[in-house]
């Protein structure tokens, strides 16, 4: 007798995904992404129009974005009790989750999906305290697979001078500096709509804890700076390639590692704005001897202070409208 073909998605179902993929990060809470439900396949499509001219020139972060919105797409369809398949794309079509039959989710699958909606972007001081040695384990393991690593930076003195020199650099972008302040969403509260990044969520001090380089960033000298970095807890996410899929595949692990920090009751957040400047992954390989091309810099810890959601767009605007991607 002939297997009955998986059941296709119900529309409070589509909407689970949905609400899923709309709280995954991304870059300067701009949410590049839209959904196409064909059957049991969904599609996550890229959003070109969504650009960052000087932040994210070749759009390498907005393809991290959608990396990350297919992390939580596919947690979501599984939170549901149904097993899929990923394959990453390279075209408008990044991606496409083809969902299969019933299948009970694993208990770390679920922990990661109920910690979609608590997940945030902490760009404040942490507590002092390390993050326990099994914690820092799990978080690392979560995010590592075939082509990614997950490593903790060493020569703390040599990430303080390149981190210092790009800060300088953005501070004196104007270009840079007008692009960031459209993308400054003054919007308040746990209840907002739209995108950008809430006036609340940035940070007047200095890098790491900024996050974001404006005109008034403080910038330590060296070892002062050297000192900050060796207070914190990070990671460099990094891969083998530099292709698209790489991309994507940086954006899912970053998340994937992110939601496990969120599950342990930490929060994060990560820079990447620097990895632009002409050169600069290339002297961090060399000289941080890393085991890849680095992506993005993830830093998390317990919160000294609670963090708000960043405001969203209306579910109904993650659908193409009839005719094409909007």
């Amino acid at each position: 007798m002939t297997a009955a073909a998986p059941a296709a998605l119900t529309s409070e179902q589509i909407g689970v995904l949905a609400r899923a993929v709309s709280r995954a990060p991304s870059v300067h809470n701009s949410q590049p992404w839209q959904l196409l439900v064909r059957g049991t396949e969904v599609d996550l499509l890229e959003r070109r129009d969504v650009g960052l001219r000087r932040h994210d020139p070749s759009g390498r972060d907005r393809l991290l974005s959608c990396g990350a919105a297919v992390a939580n797409l596919e947690l979501a369809v599984r939170a549901l009790g149904r097993d899929c398949h990923v394959g990453f794309r390279d075209d408008d079509v990044v991606a496409t989750v083809t969902i299969g039959r019933p299948r009970t989710p694993s208990a770390r699958d679920f922990a990661l999906y109920q910690a979609i909606n608590r997940r945030r972007s902490h760009r404040r001081h942490f507590y002092h305290n390390r993050v326990p040695a099994a914690v820092h384990t799990a978080v690392v393991a979560a995010g590592e697979t075939t082509g990614i690593h997950l490593v903790v930076p060493g020569r703390l003195d040599k990430l303080a001078e390149l981190l210092g020199f790009a800060t300088r650099v953005l501070r004196e972008d104007r270009g840079y500096q007008r692009e960031l302040e459209l993308w400054t969403a003054h919007t308040h509260g746990w209840e907002a709509i739209g995108d950008g990044v809430p006036e609340d969520a940035l940070s007047p001090e200095a890098l790491p804890v900024a996050g974001l380089v404006r005109t008034g960033t403080p910038v330590p000298d060296d070892v002062v700076l050297t000192e900050r970095l060796a207070a914190e807890n990070l990671l460099v996410v990094c891969t083998d390639g530099d292709t698209r899929t790489d991309h994507l595949a940086a954006g899912a692990a970053l998340q994937r590692a992110w939601l496990t920090a969120t599950a342990k009751a930490l929060v994060g957040s990560v820079l990447t704005q620097p990895l632009h400047l002409t050169g600069l992954r290339s002297r961090l390989v060399s000289e941080l001897a890393l085991p890849g091309v680095p992506q993005a810099i993830f830093r998390y810890g317990y919160p000294a202070v609670p963090s708000a959601p960043s405001p969203r767009l209306p579910l109904g605007e993650m659908f193409p409208p009839p005719g094409g991607l909007r």
